[in-house]
């Protein structure tokens, strides 16, 4: 797979919104190498997971976004809410029937009267265009919602890179511990021969096998990190069906590099596209509308209509009517000055987002680059150590260097080898830790998912 990168801001919210749509709406795809040759890494029954299905999976399957995913039904239920005509300012209708009257007349009894009848019809009016305040916090509201799905989504992907590298990782490390192990079992029966003919010293045995336990004892260790690896990997993907038998396929590789002239620009994307920033973008423009529509309630909501009334007597009224409450007992100033520290809390905290965002992608490219400058010198040493490794196996089997020796090489060997992985998985952290503190658009499209 070609790494995708992206450049603009713009073309970075299209296309995860694409991927995203994508996902949601497509059909489950068959799980990635069920019907195809099983990987050299997997074992029968446990079916092969590359990098590029995990990040397909984990955003069309991980249980919390596909939870998260429905506020943005919920929201966009608000703003059509909010665009409706408020129910509050329904006319309302007034009916007074009174058939039965009766005037009393001394001596001649109850006289009944004409029926009496009143009709009114109330329309309520507010000011203050509450309803254009109202759209504008649930859109604002809805444009959140929106970016926080985005942001779950790509810490879910970030996540999930993070995993199953780890995953990668600790099997690159177990087959290492498994070689060697290997290979002190052959030494061990090697030694065992060459005692029994009387070649080698009974001292010699017993370091064969002294050491054989001890790397008995770190394959168990490293199998046992493997499989917590594999169950933080398997809990983030999400899919109870494969819960125990999906397992990292493809290699470890160190990411793409950073150039340092792009520090400036990252910082300026991060900046404009960094999720959390913009949902804290969102909530200051909710609060601000909020402040306007406390304000404008301040202003009473009159209620305007016309009436009618036929009396006992026959005789009819037309006219007007208007009604407002009077506002003495709550003039609604607290409500406004309430809003108005709301919305200064979100100026506040957006502001504080921005420096803590920079400050945080300022240390995780430094990290970063610190941490990729020391990939090659370990890997020349490891390489150095590895031909050393082989010369001094061929002067083993001749005869020309004792078997300390030659597990003094491999141990260093070992160590090598292990340095070498723990200096790859440090920079691949540290690389998700920079597209963390990036929010992820900037650099996300760089991660290669290939074999």
């Amino acid at each position: 797979m070609t790494p995708l990168r992206f450049s603009h801001v713009p073309a970075v919210l299209v296309m995860v919104a694409m991927l995203a749509a994508a996902v949601r709406s497509a059909p489950p795809a068959p799980w990635p190498g069920v019907d195809s040759e099983p990987s050299p890494a997997a074992s029968p029954g446990q079916i092969p997971l590359d990098l590029e299905s995990a990040l397909q999976w984990t955003l069309s399957r991980n249980p919390d976004l596909v939870a998260m995913r429905q506020n943005l039904c919920v929201s966009a239920a608000a703003v059509a809410v909010a665009e409706r005509f408020p129910m509050s300012l329904n006319p309302s209708v007034s009916v007074d029937v009174r058939p039965w009257t009766f005037e009393h007349d001394t001596g001649q009894g109850n006289r009944q009267l004409a029926t009496v009848v009143s009709l009114s019809w109330m329309q309520p009016i507010e000011f203050g265009h509450r309803t254009g305040r109202r759209i504008a916090i649930a859109r604002a509201e809805y444009s959140q919602t929106q970016w926080d799905i985005l942001q779950a989504e790509l810490l879910a992907l970030i996540e999930t890179y993070r995993l199953h590298q780890t995953a990668t990782f600790r099997r690159d490390k177990l087959r290492v511990a498994r070689d060697l192990a290997e290979f002190n079992a052959k030494l061990v029966e090697t030694v065992r021969r060459q005692t029994e003919a009387g070649q080698l010293a009974a001292s010699e045995l017993v370091l064969a096998e002294v050491e054989n336990q001890s790397m008995q004892q770190v394959l168990q260790t490293s199998e046992q990190e493997y499989a917590d690896a594999l169950a933080a990997m398997r809990r983030q993907i999400g899919i109870p069906d494969y819960a125990t038998t999906a397992v990292p396929d493809g290699s470890l590789k160190v990411p793409e590099g950073l150039a340092d002239e792009d520090q400036e620009n990252l910082t300026r994307l991060a900046l404009e596209s960094h999720p959390g920033i913009n949902a804290a973008k969102a909530r200051v423009a909710a609060s601000h509308a909020a402040v306007g529509l406390a304000e404008a309630e301040r202003i009473p909501i009159v209620s305007v209509g016309p009436v009618y009334e036929n009396d006992e007597s026959g005789t009819s009224f037309y006219g007007l009517a208007f009604s407002t409450p009077v506002p003495v007992l709550n003039t609604g100033r607290s409500l406004v000055y309430q809003r108005q520290m709301e919305h200064s809390r979100d100026l506040v905290a957006l502001e504080q987002l921005r420096v803590r965002t920079v400050a945080r992608l300022d240390a995780s490219v430094a990290k970063w680059h610190e941490t990729k400058a020391l990939i090659a010198p370990i890997e020349a040493n490891t390489a150095a150590i590895q031909a050393q490794a082989e010369k001094m196996d061929r002067l083993y089997m001749a005869g020309q260097a004792d078997l300390l020796k030659l597990l003094s090489v491999r141990q260093r060997l070992i160590e090598a080898e292990n340095a070498r992985l723990d200096m790859v998985w440090q920079t691949i952290l540290a690389y998700a830790e920079l597209l963390e503190a990036s929010g992820g658009t900037p650099l996300l499209g760089s991660i290669s998912t290939g074999p």
